[in-house]
């Protein structure tokens, strides 16, 4: 969806603005109820919840989709994440590092490997391979700082979206946000108001939180290895962007080098 966007009418400062300008709105007076419990958290833990998982997040995703394609995005970014997720969790987590583990971050590796070079070959902009990976590292850092913050996972993404509300969205529509926005698609338009702030910003939001606090960061981080294989299929019907045999190979990859990283079964 943030392909079809990028590649239309809006540009990924548009659809961060949408995302976390209504969904802010929304979520603004739990903030306010909350607002004790969420000044008793670290600082640190707040800051790293708000941008890993954002506005510069959002930014930095949306710029390396349009850079790109959709398919690259969630081999990178998602089959990236368990094993940042991973690495920050034993630093700061104290999680025990396992043969399975260091298996499964190896085909991970692996299977970044492939994508990159499949895209090389495809001929497409490599700076969104960096964005990608910082993308990861950011979701990464909100992935454990939620699970050291203990808020629970509506009120951590009420902190998210309206942190961005008042942080991003007034420079954004002052710069850029609507003229674009009155220029484009009504139809476009409304499927990106629903999907970015509905969908995406407190649906997704919400129910990765959920998962962390029932299964910890790492074995949460699990379920992101099936975005690589979805993005990759739904980007070949949908934008009709056909992978390349590596790239393919690359997101088999990291599904089931994630998958086995983050597993605790011996």
């Amino acid at each position: 969806m943030t392909r079809v966007g990028v590649v239309n009418d809006l540009s990924a400062t548009d659809l961060a603005g949408l995302r976390f300008g209504i969904s802010g709105l929304l979520l603004l007076p739990l903030v306010w109820r909350e607002r004790r419990t969420i000044g008793a958290v670290a600082p640190r833990f707040l800051v790293l919840m708000a941008a890993g998982a954002g506005a510069p997040y959002a930014l930095i995703a949306g710029t390396g989709v349009r850079l790109t394609s959709a398919g690259l995005g969630g081999a990178i970014t998602v089959g990236l994440l368990p094993v940042f997720t991973l690495v920050l969790s034993v630093l700061f987590l104290r999680e025990k590092v396992t043969h399975r583990l260091a298996a499964g971050i190896g085909c991970i590796l692996l299977g970044a490997a492939f994508v990159a070079a499949g895209t090389w070959e495809a001929g497409r902009a490599g700076f969104g391979l960096g964005l990608f990976a910082a993308g990861a590292l950011m979701w990464a850092g909100y992935t454990v700082a939620l699970k050291r913050s203990g808020l629970a996972p509506l009120t951590a993404t009420a902190v998210i979206c309206v942190a961005s509300l008042v942080l991003y969205t007034p420079v954004w529509l002052v710069l850029s946000g609507l003229p674009r926005l009155l220029a484009a698609a009504p139809g476009e338009l409304l499927l990106q108001v629903l999907y970015q702030s509905l969908l995406s910003a407190i649906g997704a939001l919400y129910c990765y939180g959920r998962a962390i606090g029932r299964l910890g960061a790492t074995r949460a981080s699990v379920f992101a290895a099936i975005v690589p294989l979805f993005s990759v299929l739904i980007a070949a019907v949908v934008l009709r962007e056909i992978p390349s045999a590596f790239e393919a190979c690359g997101a088999v990859l990291l599904s089931g080098g994630a998958f086995v990283a983050s597993s605790n079964r011996r």
